[in-house]
């Protein structure tokens, strides 16, 4: 990423249809809360709108679960060392879970306000959902 900014990824707002992202909106927020991506992809099959917003669900719920086993594994070894293991495993998982929390968010910010961002970094991992 060069110049870029962040938080400045991917906008295909332009594929997807006005109506479609106005009916669609609170279900495609909802898809960001872990595990709750299935929610816009059974709730509304036919939309497409829906549908890129659960599948960036998807990728956060992924990436949620692969941050959590490396946080556990990181905090076990932290917690063996004298003096570190009292505070290293709760910096750890305070960054894990604030690092989730700032992608939920943005999930949720760009699908209330009708726009179709990819999640930054992570969000070009995965197209399951179609």
């Amino acid at each position: 990423m060069s110049n870029k900014n962040f938080l400045n990824s991917e906008d295909t707002t332009g594929n997807f249809d006005t109506n479609d992202i106005e009916n669609n909106k609170v279900l495609a927020a909802i898809g960001y809360i872990p595990v709750l991506f299935l929610i816009p992809l059974l709730a509304s099959p036919s939309s497409p709108y829906a549908k890129f917003h659960a599948n960036q669900g998807l990728i956060l719920t992924l990436a949620a679960v692969a941050l959590g086993i490396a946080r556990s594994v990181l905090c076990s070894i932290f917690g063996f060392i004298p003096l570190i293991r009292v505070f290293i495993p709760e910096i750890i998982s305070t960054a894990v879970s604030l690092a989730v929390l700032a992608y939920i968010i943005i999930g949720v910010v760009n699908a209330a306000t009708g726009k179709a961002r990819k999640l930054p970094f992570i969000g070009d991992f995965l197209n399951i959902i179609h």
